[in-house]
């Protein structure tokens, strides 16, 4: 009898024990998920300000829209590594200036240290050029707010940006 209760009681303990069901990819996937989900909401919201403006643009296949100004010239090829001298004005969707270069020096950078909107968008122009980018959140600051000098909120997280970008030489 002591070896049946015995048993039965092992038996218990080792069967309501949760199996360990850990996927590594699961974070991955649900990471994947919600910018997937961000990024559908951001194309509706990009997609109306633009047709509301009636603005031109064309669209990239990752989602980041833009227009051509003036395509520049050249034959650089682009990677991480290059460094580009560029004026921008940073924008959100309501017009609020972010961040502005125009009126000061141009910034040099370099393409693989920036967010992917830039990373996307600056290849399209050559030395001379100027686009405007209109980049969903996931390719800009994504979940991050914005901060100034002061600590005050200037771009909520999942913000939509406008850069006006003029790229003055790649090296």
């Amino acid at each position: 009898m002591k070896n049946l209760l015995f048993f039965l009681l092992a038996f218990v303990i080792f069967s309501s024990c949760k199996k360990d069901s850990y996927d590594p990819l699961e974070e991955q996937r649900q990471a994947q998920q919600k910018f997937n989900a961000q990024l559908a909401a951001d194309t509706t919201l990009i997609k109306s300000f633009l047709n509301q403006h009636e603005l031109p643009y064309l669209r990239e296949e990752n989602g980041v829209y833009y227009n051509i100004v003036k395509p520049g010239s050249g034959g650089i090829v682009y990677d991480a590594s290059t460094r580009v001298q560029v004026k921008f004005k940073a924008l959100l969707l309501d017009g609020t200036v972010v961040d502005s270069t125009t009126l000061s020096k141009p910034i040099s950078l370099v393409l693989g240290n920036v967010i992917a909107g830039f990373q996307i968008g600056i290849p399209l122009i050559q030395p001379g050029g100027k686009v405007i980018l209109y980049i969903p959140s996931g390719y800009a600051f994504g979940a991050r707010s914005i901060v100034d000098d002061k600590g005050k909120v200037i771009a909520p997280a999942n913000s939509n940006f406008i850069f006006e970008l003029e790229l003055l030489q790649a090296l």
